[in-house]
């Protein structure tokens, strides 16, 4: 058994670069040991802000060489076949052959071994196709050469059973040499197997496993909150991306002058935390403090220099944002409105006033489904995306309606619209009861939609440059999650009516949108803990109401637990195997059905159409135990190919009827019981 390690020494890496490059190299060498039958006891990947590396311990050696049957020409073939054959592969004697027949006839057979490559000339040959492999987002070539990295490659380590690895790569042939954290030492390190590797990184100030530097940069954090009685709460995004900027994470914390607070703390908080990759902190009330902290390689002996250049750069910032907000309130929102038509919302798609039009009058049809009196903030909505024209939102795009709330209270709009513009782009809203805010949302995330397919884009398997995706389980989540009884099919004819009032591309065909909605909806669904099966059974393409089919996947999924559930389900899975298409010019005829099975099973399917027994709100189980029974005893007693033509044919109308019935609003077809 033996070790092998794979460092890629290179320029800085993003965080993002290094996630990406770590996960296809593991992908790679996973893939190329199944591929060449290579056991190991484990394999781990590491990154930081200057390598990217690979250790796996306890591979197998070389394999046993193996051998392949050949089959030849018939043994009773002419000279000529049998020499053209020992020509071809390479064989010198014709006594190396075998006969064997198959199916009565005998042909010659040639056993050729097949020597194993050893496993280091396989890592010789392999690593290199495997990390011109890699995909970047973005890369880089240097050097003169075709070859790419994210970065440029400074050394290549590549060791196994503590022997230097020979190949090359973009122009850097490897070695058993690294390099510690530059801003220590620049010395090369040798390292021949994985052990040395980490104890000598530890030594120079790498700290390879990204874990362990979340960690120290955690608890630094937590300890000064708890020291200066401060709220310790971190976006775990912010804190990966910190930490992987770093090799040796050094904690510096320093404070900003109380004066800056003029500006709104949300801008404050995106330039320290965006603009900085710093960290910020809240009081106990929830205030933003005007303390910071920030991670570096550096020397805690270099401490005051680094606080105070970091310190300069978020006061030359904060000096900036103070100059936005000043020029942007120089305009009065109807200017703002006005200069939204020169902006291009998207292609044949009209531009952004024109959006906003839409937006506001979407507000106002949804208000009217949930009986929300949206009278008095009406007139406001026509205002909900003219932030976009601001020079913060310029300088700061995920501003986007933070800004615009800020704007509102600047131009005395009401509160209820100041909330409304901040929280539109929201993953989630919670309320206890529909407010401005959830109706503004929606409206927003439904035209986003619509007017993504009307512009015939596609969303491929690994991009969604729009993010349609997400803003689609968004409307499903503050749908839910508020029990709004809302069908959006209906809205989003709406939306082709708009579309068309404003001579702009629209999709027509509906169920294009539909579908992919009840795919989110699945995925979503499913996170939540629910069956695959259970949640198709209450999708339909003639409406979409997540609160609904929650409801009805909530019902479903605790009725198929019961008894009464599972027989029912067995009966159905009955009825619908034997169910086939009926003629339409016949119709059931009630003085046709003679035998009592009949009668009962037409008189409960009568009940359901008059009296809806069963609903999305609940699922009456006297009910479903009632036509169990009944297509049970149906299907028991009753010949249903009658050799009467006019019985046969209403016996089997009865069959589909009962099983359109109960389709009606649970696809039942796809569900199955375990036994």
């Amino acid at each position: 058994m033996s070790d092998f390690l794979l460092e890629i020494y290179s320029e800085e890496l993003p965080s993002s670069a290094q996630i990406l490059g770590e996960k296809q190299l593991n992908q790679f060498f996973l893939e190329l040991f199944t591929k060449k039958n290579i056991s190991y006891s484990s394999i781990e990947t590491f990154s930081t802000s200057r390598r990217i590396s690979i250790i796996v311990k306890k591979i197998s050696k070389n394999e046993k060489d193996n051998s392949i049957e050949i089959r030849g020409p018939s043994t009773k073939a002419d000279n000529r076949a049998l020499m053209g054959f020992l020509k071809s592969n390479d064989i010198n004697d014709a006594k190396k052959l075998i006969k064997k027949k198959i199916k009565d006839k005998e042909y010659y057979f040639y056993i050729k071994k097949i020597k194993q490559k050893k496993l280091r000339d396989i890592f010789n040959s392999e690593i290199p196709l495997i990390l011109s492999s890699i995909k970047w987002k973005k890369s880089m070539r240097w050097a003169y050469n075709d070859q790419k990295w994210s970065r440029p490659i400074k050394s290549i380590l590549g060791v196994l059973e503590n022997k230097k690895l020979v190949f090359q790569f973009a122009g850097i042939k490897s070695s058993f040499f690294t390099y510690g954290n530059y801003h220590y030492s620049k010395k090369k390190i040798k390292c021949l197997n994985p052990e040395v590797y980490q104890k000598q990184l530890k030594k120079f100030y790498v700290t390879l496993d990204p874990n362990e530097r979340k960690k120290k940069i955690l608890d630094n954090l937590e300890e000064f909150c708890k020291n200066n009685n401060l709220k310790f709460s971190f976006e775990d995004a912010l804190v990966a991306r910190i930490s992987n900027s770093v090799e040796h994470p050094n904690v510096f914390f320093g404070s900003f002058d109380n004066k800056y607070f003029k500006i709104p703390e949300f801008i404050l908080e995106t330039i320290i935390t965006e603009k900085q990759d710093n960290f910020c902190f809240k009081k106990k009330n929830g205030d933003l403090s005007n303390f910071f902290a920030f991670v570096s390689n550096k020397e805690k002996s270099k401490k005051k220099n680094l606080i105070e250049g970091n310190l300069n750069v978020l006061k030359a910032r904060f000096l900036d944002a103070e100059f936005f907000i000043k020029e942007d309130l120089k305009m009065k929102p109807e200017e703002r409105l006005k200069s939204l038509s020169s902006i291009v919302y998207y292609e044949n798609l009209g531009n952004l006033h024109q959006r906003s039009l839409r937006i506001k009058k979407l507000s106002e049809i949804i208000a009217e489904k949930l009986d929300y009196n949206i009278e008095k903030f009406s007139k406001y909505l026509i205002f909900s995306n003219i932030d976009l024209t601001s020079e913060v939102v310029k300088e700061y795009p995920s501003l986007q309606g933070l800004a615009g709330g800020f704007y509102a209270k600047k131009f005395g709009f009401p509160k209820d619209v100041q909330d409304a513009f901040s929280n539109q782009y929201k993953i989630s809203i919670l309320r206890n009861e529909v407010d401005l805010s959830v109706l503004l949302s929606l409206a927003q995330k439904i035209d986003s939609i619509f007017c993504f397919f009307s512009s015939q884009k596609k969303i491929s398997g690994s991009g969604d440059p729009f993010g349609i995706r997400r803003i689609s389980i968004s409307l499903i989540k503050i749908l839910t999650e508020n029990k709004l009884d809302l069908d959006l099919l209906q809205i989003f004819y709406c939306c082709q009516k708009l579309n068309l009032e404003q001579r702009i591309q629209s999709i027509n065909d509906l169920e294009l949108i539909i579908n992919f909605l009840n795919k989110r909806i699945e995925v979503f669904f499913i996170d939540e803990g629910y069956k695959a099966e259970v949640i198709k059974s209450c999708l339909n393409l003639k409406s979409f109401n997540p609160h609904l089919i929650l409801i009805k996947t909530e019902n479903l999924t605790k009725f198929l637990k019961t008894e009464i559930g599972k027989n029912f389900i067995k009966a159905f899975n009955r009825l619908n195997s034997i169910v086939e298409n009926t003629e339409n010019n016949y119709e059931l005829s009630q003085s046709l059905l003679k035998k009592r099975e009949e009668i009962e099973l037409f008189e409960i399917i009568k009940s359901f159409k008059n009296k809806k027994e069963t609903s999305h709100f609940r699922i009456d189980g006297v009910f479903y135990e009632k036509m169990s029974y009944a297509i049970n005893s149906f299907l028991d007693n009753i010949i249903v190919n009658a050799e009467e033509d006019a019985l046969r044919i209403n016996r089997k109308l009865l069959l589909a009827e009962c099983k359109d019935i109960l389709s009606s609003f649970f696809n039942f077809s796809i569900l199955q019981i375990d036994d």
